[in-house]
């Protein structure tokens, strides 16, 4: 999906706070917060909060926890 797939999907599927932020969002801003899902690195999870796959919310954690969940699970 590209950024402005991902960026849409958003827009119709988040609660009115996110979608307020979302709407105030520039081209630019939706480009780098939609464009890649954001990376688990040495530190854990870095990023800014903000809305958006490449930021660091309630849904990229709950990504996150998800993933280590299945991990552990596995093993």
């Amino acid at each position: 999906m590209d950024h402005n797939a991902n960026y849409y999907h958003w827009l119709t599927n988040a609660n009115a706070e996110i979608v307020e932020e979302l709407r105030s969002y520039s081209e630019k801003d939706i480009e780098d917060s939609f464009y890649k899902n954001l990376s688990f690195g040495t530190g854990g999870l870095r990023g800014t909060i903000g809305a958006g796959t490449n930021r660091m919310n309630v849904h990229t954690v709950g990504k996150a926890s998800q993933g280590l969940s299945d991990y552990l699970n596995k093993t």
